[in-house]
């Protein structure tokens, strides 16, 4: 199953959270933690990644906090998800020429090959810049937005339909 971790889903809490504020505002730890729903002891150690990556900046004392580095029109999802889990990387056979000694007559390596060329373009393409924008949309029409969910896929196909 492709899956993104439950760290890469609390950085991306994170990151939206920050690029929603005013360019230079800082939030608290403890701010930040209740706003997104991120336990604590996983908000310090993600944030870590994040500042390591270079793309949050941290403050001690009673007038620190957090906030971007970057503009959110220069952060992407690929950023985000690299700086918490690695490269993506569908399959261990996509990392380096001749991983597997099947590469060049594998008809799945050059899928897998193509799908992840797909997914990092469609990660790269989402800045946070625009996720935010789409939530503030979505705050003002909170319908579904035509979000097709794995459940919903398994029981057209049980029923013999196509999604739609």
């Amino acid at each position: 199953m492709l899956q993104i971790s439950r760290r890469a889903d609390y950085a991306v809490r994170i990151m939206l959270e920050l690029a929603s504020r005013p360019e230079g505002e800082r939030i608290s730890s403890a701010e930040l933690a209740a706003r997104t729903e991120v336990p604590r002891s996983f908000l310090h150690k993600i944030v870590a990644d994040l500042a390591k990556a270079g793309l949050v900046r941290t403050y001690k004392g009673p007038n620190g906090g957090l906030m971007l580095v970057r503009s959110p029109s220069e952060i992407n999802m690929q950023h985000i998800l690299e700086a918490v889990d690695g490269p993506v990387c569908l399959n261990a056979c996509l990392l380096r020429p001749s991983e597997c000694p099947r590469d060049v007559m594998c008809p799945a390596h050059r899928f897998w090959g193509r799908l992840q060329a797909m997914v990092i373009a469609e990660l790269q393409a989402a800045t946070l810049e625009k996720l935010v924008a789409e939530g503030e949309q979505l705050r003002q029409d909170p319908g579904q937005g035509g979000i097709v969910y794995v459940l919903q896929i398994m029981e057209n196909d049980a029923d013999g339909e196509s999604p739609s």
